[in-house]
């Protein structure tokens, strides 16, 4: 097989478990160089080692030396490598380029956005930051949370803005335009936008840390940076690979750098190892606590944690911190590739199964522990060093509730400082100067506090340690103790709706109970509080949602209302959970006030730090303190309804988007519960948190489970399309999401609760409120289902009193639905006309 033959075989996953897996360095290319997560390899001998690692197919030396260049090259840019050829003349290597980072803040991200000109052709920032920089100065502009790098030349230098000290936010005018961001700033720069690029999938920046800025060519170049800012300029590289003369601008740079380097074949070669630090718990044994790291695959109801799936991101070389007993205890580097095996032996806590695991060597112990006083001395260095990261501590520097977290060298080498103790060359190879960090921190803080509050997005960590199946019940008792009486499955239902989408309406006659259902669930996981559980009565002259969310007043400024006050403290508390009850919601119509909400929830999804969120609601300067507010993912929002001749009929946009739960089944008779049952502790919000988002979150595995089920929806559909009542792939999802998690977490031994009971509240919920009407294709449409869920054969045309003595609702596999059928069947008959509302 010839070597252009053998190359059609690989697969970018085999060239990269190619430069995973090796153990001597592959050197760059002198013509070409192909760039991977900033290190470059010559393209030649990196397709021969994947040829030989993957492939078991090895590549004679002397044919590979012989061989073009050509064919390697477009193999690699065939799986998407960005290759780069060494130019024959480079520019000016004494031109100052400065890159800089815009940090991860949700409200510095919010300035980036407003800092755009309309056309995206300018970007303005912070004069204070390129304060070096002349105009014509070539400047790279990375923002790494919103995937968006940009490359252009300094305009303007002096673009004086004035301060609005009520409302916390400084204009300026420029060619035009008017731009407003949060905080206090006198003076903008502008830089004229040459190009805007996306990275490329997998990319991830190599982050400043605490400091934002460098300079990558000319006399501003820090030769202790060097070695990481050629890291970073192969980055940039990946993502303008294709535009020649930005290519060059950097190839350029990469010079510049190099001229200022010791040894470059050693930190070229050698990858920069990752931080973790790791949290072992007050029973931390040596013995295997330094000897390995291990965390489980999934928890109960199949949940998992980023804190968990970190093991999986490990890499051998990357340097681990023991955080046990109170305190940092050691030092160990990874020694392996994670793999997935049992628990090991003599671990002692709830969880069973596989998990992965990365095998230890230790590096120091130390003598004397990093106490957790100390760390919280060190707070404000700490909070700067771990900005960008998803790091262990809360703001007050205690511990994170969780098992593996991001680190940096930085945040090592502040933890160290005043801790005499000897450390191995390859810790002190990457260990930063403290004194450059301390600078950065005294002079972020003399800057003042312009971006006050916007140091730290705050993460959800708490973790529910209770599974649904154990604490339901004792909610079901806790609200009979209070006087409100549902059965188990009406309380797992309404938890499964609350998790499969925030968004549900209760129907029914006044007086069942569909508010205090929400009220009394939320005081029994903890939350019935005013602040946490939030009633808004609906008003019949709202005709936009201005009353729900806000609006601008005569003088510009934003009027804010109660749903998003209570966003804006759900996703400052992101560990509580939060509900709204829109009472009597169908007294206006829901499409025009609610529309932004229908809307805004359809665009759900995970970001970086696998937090669930939608497209901001209200992004201004002057809102929020600057900070975006989106639907969170611990609010849930449940409104009530009534049908009668004052309220408006919902539109399939609305039924589509909510389960829409009825509660009309009343029992009169007097119930004597059990008294002084206490609410349920240690709820948290990952136990409302929705697991899936669309149908790609599930795997082959649950949907083999939902074969049968997804059999009969499809008939169900056939039946409703004739009508034009059939429905689409999001109803079809949501059921999908609703009856694995009723799998996932065991809810079918709850009472009333099996398989069949649950897919019988989603034909009621789903399905049935989107059939009305006064047409024979209607009434066949209620014929049909019929036949179907009572598993009875009926005809067309048979009248209601044959079908009554046909089927009786106890008798089939979805009761609920047969009873409300025969119902609707029953109006249909009497009155000519049907609907699922009473």
């Amino acid at each position: 097989m010839s070597i252009e033959q053998a190359i059609q075989q690989l697969t970018r996953t085999d060239v990269i478990r190619t430069i995973d897996a090796s153990t001597q360095p592959i050197p760059p290319g002198e013509r070409f160089s192909c760039l991977y997560k900033g290190r470059r390899f010559d393209p030649k001998q990196l397709v021969a080692e994947a040829l030989a690692f993957t492939k078991q197919h090895r590549v004679d030396s002397e044919a590979l030396e012989q061989a073009l260049y050509e064919p390697f090259v477009e193999a690699l840019k065939g799986l998407e490598f960005a290759v780069v050829s060494n130019p024959r003349q480079i520019g000016d290597t004494d031109l100052t380029v400065m890159v800089y980072e815009v940090k991860k803040p949700p409200l510095v991200q919010e300035n980036f956005k407003r800092l755009f000109s309309a056309n995206q052709n300018r970007f303005y920032w912070n004069r204070e930051k390129f304060a070096k920089l002349k105009r014509g100065a070539p400047v790279f502009v990375v923002n790494n949370s919103d995937a968006r790098v940009l490359f252009g030349f300094i305009q303007d230098t002096l673009i004086r803005a004035e301060y609005d000290e009520e409302s916390h936010v400084s204009r300026f005018t420029h060619q035009g335009e008017t731009f407003e961001v949060s905080g206090e700033y006198p003076e903008f720069v502008c830089i004229e936008v040459r190009s805007l690029q996306h990275p490329p999938l997998g990319w991830q920046w190599k982050t400043f840390g605490s400091g934002e800025h460098s300079y990558i060519s000319g006399p501003e170049v820090n030769s202790k940076a060097v070695p990481n800012n050629l890291e970073r300029v192969n980055l940039l590289l990946e993502v303008f690979a294709q535009n020649e003369e930005i290519v060059l601008q950097l190839q350029t740079s990469y010079q510049a750098l190099l001229s200022h380097l010791v040894d470059y074949d050693v930190v070229e070669q050698q990858r920069e190892p990752c931080v973790w630090y790791v949290m072992q718990g007050k029973t931390f044994n040596p013995a295997q606590g330094l000897a390995y790291l291990w965390a489980p695959l999934e928890g109960k109801g199949g949940r998992s944690f980023n804190h968990w799936k970190a093991v999986g991101d490990v890499k051998p070389g990357d340097i681990v911190v023991h955080h046990a007993a109170g305190g940092v205890q050691a030092i160990s580097r990874a020694e392996s590739m994670p793999f997935v095996t049992p628990q090991p032996d003599g671990v002692d806590n709830e969880w069973r199964g596989d998990g992965n695991r990365v095998d230890l060597k230790v590096l120091v112990q130390l003598e004397q522990s990093v106490t957790l006083d100390v760390i919280r001395q060190k707070q404000a260095l700490l909070q700067r060093a771990l900005a960008d990261v998803r790091g262990p501590y809360n703001r007050d520097g205690t511990g994170n509730q969780g098992y593996l977290f991001e680190f940096t060298w930085e945040a090592l080498a502040i933890l160290l400082d005043g801790h005499s103790v000897a450390l191995p060359e390859e810790l002190q190879l990457w260990l930063p100067a403290l004194d450059d960090l301390i600078e950065k921190v005294d002079k972020a803080t003399d800057e003042g506090n312009s971006l006050k509050g916007a140091e730290e997005r705050r993460l959800p960590v708490a973790i529910t340690q209770t599974s649904a199946n154990e604490w339901l019940p004792r909610v079901k008792a806790f609200m009979a103790s209070q006087g409100f009486h549902y059965s188990l499955a009406e309380v797992a239902n309404f938890y499964l709706c609350m998790r499969t989408k925030p968004l549900a309406m209760l129907a029914g006659i006044s007086g069942t109970g569909k508010t205090q259902l929400v009220r009394q669930f939320a005081r029994a996981i903890g939350y019935g509080d005013s602040d946490h559980c939030v009633l808004i009565a609906v008003r019949p002259d709202w005709a936009d949602s201005s009353d729900l969310i806000g609006y601008a007043n005569i003088q510009g400024k934003f009027e804010t209302k109660p749903l998003l006050d209570v966003m804006a403290r759900a996703i400052e508390h992101p560990d509580e959970l939060y509900f709204v009850i829109l009472d009597e919601m169908n007294l206006a119509r829901v499409e025009h006030y609610f529309s932004e909400f229908l809307s805004f929830i359809e665009t759900r999804e995970r970001d970086s730090d696998d937090v669930i969120v939608t497209e901001p609601l209200i992004s201004r300067a002057d809102v929020n303190g600057g900070r975006p507010v989106y639907l969170p993912q611990n609010l849930m929002v449940v409104g009530t309804v009534n049908m009668d001749e004052s309220t408006h009929a919902f539109s399939r946009k609305v039924l589509d988007r909510a389960n829409a739960i009825e509660m009309n089944d009343i029992d009169l008779a007097w119930v004597n519960p059990e008294r002084d049952v206490m609410p349920v502790s240690g709820i948290y919000a990952d136990a409302l948190r929705a697991p899936f988002l669309n149908s790609n979150d599930l795997s082959d595995a649950h949907k083999k489970a939902l074969a049968s089920s997804m059999q009969m929806l499809m008939q169900v559909n056939g039946i409703l399309e004739p009508a034009g009542l059939h429905f689409g792939y999001r109803v079809r999802d949501e059921v999908a999401f609703y009856l694995t998690l009723h799998q996932e977490e065991a809810l079918g031994s709850l009472e009333g609760f099996d398989t069949d009971a649950a897919m019988d509240f989603q034909l009621m919920q789903k399905v049935l409120p989107r059939i009305q009407g006064s047409s024979l294709s209607v009434l066949k449409v209620m014929i049909g289902l019929l036949s179907l869920l009572a598993n009875t054969p009926l005809e067309e045309d048979a009248e209601y009193s044959v079908i009554e003595k046909e089927v009786n609702p106890q008798n089939t596999r979805y009761p609920r639905s047969v009873k409300k059928l025969l119902f609707m069947l029953q109006r249909f008959h009497d009155d000519g006309f049907t609907s699922f509302w009473l």
